[in-house]
């Protein structure tokens, strides 16, 4: 066996447990950069947003114990070969007693705006997106109090968490429609405005809480879907802004395209009856089921998933 040199052992129990989220006071790296362990996203489970592929780029916005910015932040770190890495890291040399503080953001590219008292914020827009939750930025945000860093703890793990909600639509046609039925529009219908949308607003970096936007009543998702008369799993998705308060009448308009056995088309469009009440939140994923049938239908319940469950809800509307 070959002989370590003793003088190298304190480095390395430093290195072997700085990622473990211990504190040592003994020798620190010569760098003292920032060191990135990891980036946790626990609610990203069966969603749009960084489902299919991983998270691999935050924004990391460093500040001192007066809430200043570092030079130079925010901070690119990268996913690259399973280690979190800058190219030009912050340095950590202040002492315990006066920590430097950490906010951790998605998407990485966006400037921040620092304020004082540490309300630091990005700015968002919330658009109408599409099926697909492709049209919408899905902003993410690394929730602390915030974290801290000093020069005997530089090696710091984020939890992501989202700003946006996720509202799903499991709609099929029902087994008594023959023709081809295509789903074209759908439009969300809030009859107090609790709806919002704009390219004004901000996301507050400790909590992920989104100010500047306008109230609306309606938001239009365009796509385009041949529905089944089986769908066990939704068809249609979009990212949302939370509501502002609870919304007491909640309903969607459908628009879609039949086409006939001779090859004829007809449009028409249908608005379910009006869901209970309900309030979108942040990091929730709202599921409803819509059955499309040549006889009217009525609301029955109403159905939420994945990140947070909250109601159940189908609805049931006629062609």
């Amino acid at each position: 066996m070959k002989n370590i040199n003793l003088s190298l052992m304190p480095l390395l129990a430093f290195m072997l447990s700085a990622c473990n989220g211990e504190t040592l006071p003994g020798p620190v790296l010569a760098d003292n950069t920032l060191q990135v362990c990891s980036v946790e996203l626990p609610e990203l489970s069966g969603t749009r947003a960084l489902g299919a592929t991983q998270l691999n780029e935050i924004g990391v916005y460093v500040t001192n114990n007066s809430h200043t910015a570092l030079d130079n932040a925010p901070y690119v770190y990268k996913l690259q070969s399973g280690t979190w890495s800058c190219d030009t890291p912050p340095t950590i040399t202040v002492e315990a007693s006066a920590p430097d503080y950490l906010y951790a953001f998605s998407p990485s590219s966006l400037a921040v705006t620092n304020v004082a008292g540490g309300n630091h914020t990005i700015p968002v827009t919330v658009v109408a997106d599409n099926f697909t939750a492709s049209g919408q930025t899905d902003y993410l945000y690394g929730k602390s109090d915030p974290e801290t860093v000093h020069s005997a703890s530089r090696a710091v793990t984020f939890t992501m968490y989202h700003a946006l909600a996720k509202v799903s639509f499991r709609v099929l046609k029902s087994d008594n429609v023959e023709e081809t039925v295509t789903l074209k529009k759908i439009e969300l219908l809030s009859s107090t405005a609790r709806l919002q949308t704009g390219t004004s607003g901000i996301m507050n970096l400790k909590d992920g809480i989104l100010n500047g936007l306008a109230s609306t009543n309606s938001i239009i998702l365009n796509g385009s879907v041949v529905l089944n008369t089986t769908q066990s799993q939704p068809n249609v998705s979009a990212l949302v802004a939370p509501m502002s308060a609870r919304e007491t009448r909640l309903s969607f308009r459908l628009t879609v395209e039949v086409t006939e056995t001779d090859g004829t088309i007809t449009k028409r469009s249908f608005e379910t009856a009006a869901v209970n009440e309900v309030r979108w939140k942040a990091a929730c994923h709202y599921v409803y089921a819509i059955t499309i049938d040549k006889m009217g239908g009525n609301l029955t319940n109403v159905q939420i998933d994945a990140w947070k469950n909250d109601a159940n809800q189908n609805t049931g509307i006629g062609i």
